[in-house]
C-alpha cells in the first residue's frame, strides 16, 4: 500500500478556488469509483495551501482512476488548473481508522 501526496503552496485565493473547482468537478467523481482509493483533500485558505492524499492498495488501481481524470479534463482543456508544488510517493507502513 502506498500514499501519493501533493501539495500546492502559496497559491492565490483565485488559485485555491480554481484547484478547489478542479477537485470537486474532475477528480472525485472518477476517483470514487475506483477500487482500493481512497483520498482527501485539504486546504488552508488563510496560508493558501492545498494538500491531496491518495491512499491506494497499488500503481495500477490508481492508475486506472487517473486514466478516468484524465478524460474528464479532457472535456475543458483551457480550465484554470494549479500545479503542484510538490509530490511525493510514501508507502504506508501503519494506520488506524476509529470505531463508532
Amino acid at each position: 500500500m502506498f500514499a501519493l501526496v501533493m501539495s500546492f503552496d502559496g497559491e492565490s485565493a483565485e488559485d485555491v478556488s480554481a484547484g478547489m473547482g478542479h477537485v470537486r468537478d474532475e477528480v472525485i467523481p472518477p476517483l470514487t469509483s475506483a477500487p482500493g482509493l481512497s483520498g482527501w483533500w485539504l486546504v488552508n485558505h488563510e496560508s493558501g495551501q492545498r494538500l491531496t492524499v491518495l491512499v491506494c492498495e497499488d500503481d495500477e488501481k490508481l492508475q486506472a482512476g487517473m486514466v478516468q481524470v484524465a478524460e474528464a479534463r479532457a472535456k475543458d482543456p483551457d480550465r484554470r488548473r494549479p500545479t503542484p508544488t510538490s509530490v511525493t510517493r510514501f508507502e504506508v507502513y501503519g494506520s488506524t481508522t476509529a470505531q463508532t
